[in-house]
C-alpha cells in the first residue's frame, strides 16, 4: 500500500505545485526552456525514475492551462507560491479523490538549465489509513538541448523506453 499511496502523493504532488503556480498568486513559476529536458525523479522506497520530455513554449503554456483545469477539480484551502532568494516555494493543502495532500514544495535553478524540485508532504486518506502517510521526492531536472529528430513538443519517454506524447493522453 506505501508505495501506491507514494506514486500517487508524487503525481498529485506535481500537478497541484504545477496547479498553483497557474493561480492567481503575484509569482509564478519560469517556463523552462525549450528543447529536451531529462528528470530524475526519486522518492524513498521507490527506484528513481528517469523520463526525458521534449517541449517548447506553446507546449509550456498549454501544459499550465492543463494543470489550471486539473487544479480546478481540487479543492484546495490553500494554494501560495512565492519568489525566494533561492528560487521558488509553493505550499498546498489539496482534497482529491477521497484523500488531503498538504505539500511543500522547493524549487531551485534556473529553468533554463537545470532545476531541482524537493517535496514534502503528507497524505490522509481512504489509502493511508487514519494516520496518513509522510512523503518525500525529489525531482532533478536538466536542459539536454534541442529535441531529436522525429520528437515533437509534448513527447515524453517513460523508463523503459516507450515513448508517448501527453497531449495523446486521454483527457
Amino acid at each position: 500500500m506505501k508505495r501506491k499511496s507514494t506514486t500517487l502523493f508524487c503525481a498529485s504532488g506535481l500537478l497541484l505545485a504545477l496547479a498553483a503556480a497557474t493561480g492567481a498568486q503575484a509569482d509564478e513559476l519560469p517556463t523552462r526552456k525549450a528543447g529536451l529536458w531529462e528528470m530524475k525523479i526519486s522518492s524513498a522506497g521507490m527506484p528513481e525514475n528517469i523520463t526525458r520530455q521534449c517541449i517548447d513554449a506553446a507546449f509550456e503554456k498549454e501544459m499550465k492551462g492543463m494543470a489550471a483545469s486539473l487544479g480546478g477539480q481540487h479543492k484546495c484551502s490553500k494554494q501560495d507560491i512565492r519568489k525566494t532568494s533561492a528560487g521558488y516555494v509553493i505550499d498546498a493543502v489539496c482534497e482529491t479523490m477521497g484523500m488531503t495532500i498538504t505539500s511543500h514544495t522547493e524549487f531551485t535553478g534556473d529553468f533554463n538549465s537545470a532545476y531541482t524540485m524537493k517535496q514534502t508532504g503528507r497524505v490522509q486518506g481512504k489509502t493511508t489509513g487514519k494516520a496518513g502517510q509522510d512523503t518525500a521526492m525529489t525531482m532533478q531536472a536538466k536542459w539536454l538541448g534541442a529535441c531529436p529528430a522525429g520528437w515533437k513538443p509534448g513527447d515524453i519517454e517513460i523508463p523503459g523506453g516507450t515513448r508517448i506524447n501527453v497531449k495523446d493522453m486521454p483527457k
